[in-house]
């Protein structure tokens, strides 16, 4: 997906008052970075956490029984970072996101090269996605760009989704 592609989102999001937060692990920030690559995206976007370690996604309030009982790398902990980037940071729309860039990561056993979880929250409907590439080639940017991407392309369908529903409010939270 290119920028413009991306601004577009963004825009959308601008002209209807609707909030985005985030909370990042292996895109280490590049989601925010993306979304502020538009001008005018601070009407919308409140800020994002990038929490590479555990401990940050906890002393953010991630539940640590949730990494626990189920993993870093998992559906359940990118809901749990969504949830906690829109509740601290009061927004209608927030994303999640937990998956390994390159190669294992030795401190998590649950981490399996080119895997990622994410979770768009768009009010109180929770969206999971777990995404696998080949990513052995790739340089770790290559890789937090391809996740990105795919975080914009779900992000694109489901804000179509909430604009062209009535019932659905697009006012922050």
């Amino acid at each position: 997906m290119n920028q413009q592609e991306k601004d577009k989102i963004v825009r959308k999001l601008i002209d209807t008052n609707t909030t985005i937060s985030t909370m990042e692990s292996c895109t280490s920030g590049l989601i925010a970075s993306m979304i502020t690559d538009t001008e005018g995206a601070s009407a919308v976007f409140p800020g994002g956490y990038v929490t590479y370690l555990n401990k940050t996604k906890i002393l953010c309030g991630v539940d640590e029984k949730i990494i626990k009982e189920h993993g870093v790398y998992s559906k359940q902990c990118a809901r749990a970072m969504a949830e906690t980037a829109q509740k601290n940071l009061h927004t209608e729309i927030a994303v999640g996101i937990t998956g390994t860039t390159g190669n294992v990561d030795p401190n998590n056993a649950d981490s399996m090269q080119g895997k990622v979880f994410f979770c768009i929250l768009v009010g109180e409907n929770a969206y999971d996605y777990e995404y696998n590439a080949e990513v052995t080639q790739m340089s770790r940017h290559e890789i937090k760009e391809l996740y990105a991407d795919k975080v914009f392309e779900e992000l694109a369908k489901l804000i179509n989704i909430v604009h062209s529903s009535s019932d659905l409010c697009c006012d922050s939270v």
